[in-house]
């Protein structure tokens, strides 16, 4: 199976389908899932965007491809980032929010299913939040939600075979060499390097951080993937149902192409 693992593209849909179509071209294979690691920029209704958001990128083109009920170029499942409208995707009654695009919600797990494969990945999806971590997940209101928490932990590592775990925020552990709050900043989010030591899958993928970054956590190979539209948002991946072993064909943009 080959798939295609997103960064934070914050409502840049259409850029990232044209990337997605134009990567695919340089690697001459044809993905069969694109993975989303959150920020996907969910805002159906403009007016409701965090302040954030706001301040940066606006709502992004989610709400043309809400209205219009657009498919997806190719099947894609999402995680929840911590800018997102998480009332909005907690209220929808079905996990595919649009034709082909599959909300993934925290402590669930999506099957992947190509020809004669099947892949098991789980999602945790927003950031580490201290004061949130030991409440329940139905607790949290509002812009709490952007937290993930204990029992979500718990629901997913009690999960078997697990190949794939996506996480929005970076195990806690991952040390970044260069990182917005200093150099060798080490990642605190608490909880999803415990998940992965519960589950050992195959490989972990997370954004947030904005940085394409490999590490390793509790043995399992982690990719940090950066921001659109920067080198290495997309990380082409060929892994096979029946192997442990998978390997990177490639990321897009490539380095000088785009600043």
């Amino acid at each position: 199976m080959i798939l295609c693992a997103a960064g934070d593209i914050h409502g840049a849909l259409d850029r990232m389908f044209a990337d997605i179509l134009a990567f695919e071209t340089a690697l001459t294979v044809r993905f069969d899932w694109v993975l989303n690691v959150g920020d996907l920029g969910i805002w159906p209704e403009p007016a409701r965007i965090d302040g954030a958001t706001r301040r940066h990128e606006g709502a992004g083109d989610f709400p043309a491809w809400w209205v219009d009920a657009r498919a997806m170029p190719r099947p894609t499942v999402f995680i929840k980032g911590n800018h997102e409208d998480f009332v909005w995707l907690d209220a929808q009654p079905n996990a595919e929010v649009l034709p082909g695009l599959h909300y993934l919600r925290n402590g669930h797990v999506h099957e992947l299913r190509a020809a004669d494969e099947t892949l098991r990945v789980g999602g945790i999806g927003g950031c580490f939040g201290p004061s949130d971590f030991e409440r329940h997940s139905a607790s949290l209101q509002g812009y709490a939600k952007r937290h993930y928490t204990r029992d979500e932990i718990d629901a997913l590592a009690a999960q078997d075979g697990l190949d794939i775990v996506l996480t929005h925020d970076a195990p806690a552990g991952v040390a970044f060499e260069r990182h917005r709050r200093g150099v060798g900043y080490v990642s605190e989010a608490v909880g999803l390097d415990e998940l992965l030591a519960r589950t050992q899958p195959r490989i972990c993928l997370f954004g947030h951080h904005h940085s394409r970054f490999d590490s390793t956590v509790a043995g399992v190979p982690c990719i940090g993937l950066n921001k659109s539209p920067h080198p290495g948002y997309l990380v082409a991946i060929e892994m096979r149902a029946a192997e442990r072993e998978w390997r990177v064909l490639g990321e897009w943009p490539p380095r000088g192409l785009r600043a």
